[in-house]
């Protein structure tokens, strides 16, 4: 766990801006990944390809941020500089969202770890939202979230959640298409 403590502290730190439920999102993330089970990649694909279409691209942003569990965050606004072509970026979302699993006991476990480390004060919201928010979330369904309105204004986030693995080896990705 404490590599999942070195990333909430780091996101703390990073997007003071977070709420309960961005940081409950990352925590969710750690553990499922994207969340999602892609059943159509040409339609990913299509989705992708608008989003990119409007989000300008960054040459100085980092391709990807560590969310731990060999899970990261991919920048859309960074692929050019980083020559990702939308299609190898689905294709890598794609194959992780098949392959990221998790467990409900694990994402349990790693939402006691954030409620210890809000407790510390790393957040701008307090331990009582936090806990506040989490029962809720969980009475309703652990399921996928949107980051919170604050976050989005502040950070506008735009990225993929894939397996660090796949971005360190693009032909295991290009092998596996190549099979379906």
């Amino acid at each position: 766990m404490n590599e999942l403590r070195r990333i909430i502290k780091h996101h703390a730190e990073r997007y003071p801006e977070m709420q309960p439920c961005d940081a409950v999102k990352l925590i969710f993330q750690n553990e499922f990944g994207g969340g999602h089970l892609i059943t159509d990649r040409e339609h990913s694909l299509t989705y992708l390809a608008c989003e990119y279409g409007s989000i300008p691209q960054e040459k100085n942003m980092p391709l990807y941020e560590d969310i731990g569990n060999g899970i990261v965050r991919v920048n859309i606004a960074s692929i050019d500089a980083h020559n990702l072509s939308i299609r190898e970026l689905n294709e890598m979302f794609v194959l992780s969202s098949g392959t990221i699993t998790g467990s409900k006991g694990s994402f349990i476990q790693k939402l006691r770890v954030l409620e210890e480390e809000t407790g510390r004060g790393i957040f701008r919201f307090s331990l009582n939202d936090l806990e506040q928010y989490m029962d809720e979330y969980i009475s309703s369904g652990i399921k996928p979230v949107s980051h919170s309105d604050e976050y989005k204004k502040a950070y506008n986030p735009s990225y993929r959640v894939v397996l660090k693995s796949l971005l360190q080896d693009p032909q295991m990705v290009h092998k596996y298409f190549q099979t379906q």
